[in-house]
This record gives C-alpha cells, structure tokens and sequence, in this order.
C-alpha cells in the first residue's frame, strides 16, 4: 500500500513508502509505521513530528560544509522557536505563582500583597506571556511538515504559515485549545481590574473566562497527553517529554480546581475560598513552570536525535 500525503497528517519522506501500523486515538493519528522503498522502517508520532523528532533514513541531503551550515541555520531558527515557548511560559507561571504566592503569605509580600490591583496586574501580566507562548506553539503546529522537512533536510514544501485550521490534527487540536484558553485569561485576568462590579458582573466577566479557560486547558493538556501515549496508559518515567504531558495534566487540573473556587456567591460578593483559589492557582503555576523548563532538555534530545539520525523510541 503507497502512502499519499492527503490519507496522513503529515507529509511522507519520500514517495513509494509503505504504510505498516496507524495508530488512532479516536479521530487522531498519534503513531504511523512505515517502511521505506529500500526497506528501512520509518516511524512518525505526532508530538515529535512538531519538535522535529522523527527518525529520516532517506538519503536526500546534499554535501559539503557551506550547506550544511545553512541547514543547521535553518534548524536552529525553529529550535529557537520551542526555546522562546519555554522561555515564555516560564516567565508567565512566575508571573501567576508570584502574585497567588502573595495571596497566601501576605506578611512575606508588604504593600505588595495589601494591593489586588498590583497582583491582579502581574496575573495580567503573566496572562500575556501565556497567550504569545501558546501562539508560537501554535505555529510550530501549523508548520510541523515544514519543521520536519527542513531538520531532515529535506525541500519543504509551501511557505511559512502563520494560522492554518487544521481541527484533524490532535497536536494542531492542542496547541489551539490551549491558546484560547490563554486568551481566555486574558480575558478574565484583564477584567479583574475593572473596579466596582457587583457580584453577578464579577462572576459573568471574571470568573465565567477563568472557568471556560480552565476547561480549554483541560482539554489541551487531555490531548497532549493522548498525543503522547497513542491512547494507552504508560510510565516512562525515563523519557522527558513524558513528564512534560503528565506534568501540564497536573497543572491544568490545579487550574480548574481553582476556577471553581473563585466563584463569588451572590449578596455577600465575597469569593467562595480565597485562600484555596490562591493555593491551587500556586500548584498549577508551579507545574506550568516546571513542564516549562522541561521543554528545554527535550528540545535537545530532539536536536540530538535529528543530528546523529537516530530511530524514534
């Protein structure tokens, strides 16, 4: 059976391959096996495929040093993309652990913490390096074909693409639920600085976004992690990006737990439990941050798997 570009997610490395296993969780592909004209096994999976981690066997690339300088050039601007992701939701989880930190220890924090509109602006803050590092996840999503291309040097095909609706793609599916999730806070993180809203106000501006944001999170760290484990239950716990999926699971659940929390009840205008919004918005940053962080080391695993042509595990 020949492979055809429009039956798979992605496009083959060669034309003439054979398409041995396709993996489905659901409507998704997550895991195809092929196998090349001159017979070597190539396996895809969808997270790797969009961090420029699947195995290329074909001999394609041209030699000679000033090529290969180009082609490392060119790997190395979209590393840098997954690097300023990181980079990014770093900055956003401290902004959130920050300011909910403040919330619990306020002695710890001064006039800092005795000002909601000070913390509400740093949560604000923190919302916006939410938001541009779920976009550039975003784009490198939407241009896995070409990401993988070009790290297996290979001739990509189109252009570099800033949006691109693909609902039929679990990675592409993830990174879009947990953008607008993110600009959901925005939403919601912006209209806490709004003074002098009555209870309903408060619950249909401020806590409605955080609850359907909190929702988008769940269903985005819910297919990451389905991306990741094709559907089965497993613990490889050697494997980086394992902890990154099952991390971000923790966080986003840590979210929700806080969104219901935040609910302000009617006539008295107060919220349900401050204390725990704050302590479960804690747990969720600090998982954020540290999935955050994770992404560096696996983003040098995949470098590494690209440069030496290892076989995906």
């Amino acid at each position: 059976m020949t492979s055809s570009p429009q039956k798979l997610p992605f496009i083959p490395p060669i034309e003439g391959c054979e398409i041995e296993q396709v993996h489905h969780v659901g409507p998704f592909i997550t895991r195809v096996e092929l196998r090349l004209p001159d017979g070597q096994p190539w396996i895809w999976t969808s997270r790797k495929h969009r961090f420029a981690g699947s195995r290329d066997t074909s001999k394609a690339a041209a030699d000679g040093t000033a090529r290969e300088l180009r082609w490392w050039h060119k790997v190395a601007l979209f590393a840098r993309l997954i690097w300023w992701v990181a980079a990014l939701f770093i900055v956003g989880s401290s902004c959130f652990a920050v300011a909910s930190w403040a919330g619990l220890m306020p002695r710890l924090f001064g006039s800092f913490a005795a000002s909601p509109i000070e913390i509400n602006v740093v949560f604000f803050t923190g919302s916006i390096f939410f938001t541009t590092a779920a976009y550039m996840q975003l784009l490198a999503a939407v241009n896995a074909d070409r990401i993988s291309a070009i790290a297996h040097r290979r001739i990509p095909e189109g252009r570099f693409t800033w949006f691109a609706w693909r609902p039929g793609e679990i990675g592409w599916t993830s990174a879009f639920t947990q953008f607008v999730g993110t600009v959901l806070f925005n939403v919601n993180t912006f209209d806490a600085l709004i003074p002098h809203l009555d209870w309903l106000q408060e619950d249909l501006v401020i806590w409605g976004p955080d609850v359907l944001g909190s929702i988008c999170f769940l269903l985005a760290s819910t297919l990451a992690l389905l991306e990741y484990n094709h559907g089965r239950l497993n613990w490889q716990t050697r494997d980086v990006s394992w902890w990154i999926v099952n991390i971000n699971m923790l966080g986003s659940v840590a979210f929700g737990i806080s969104a219901i929390y935040a609910i302000v009840l009617p006539g008295t205008g107060d919220v349900l439990d401050v204390w725990a919004v704050n302590a479960w918005t804690l747990v969720g940053a600090i998982c954020f941050l540290v999935g955050a962080y994770l992404l560096l080391p696996e983003l040098r695993r995949n470098i590494d798997l690209v440069a030496a042509d290892a076989p995906s595990r």
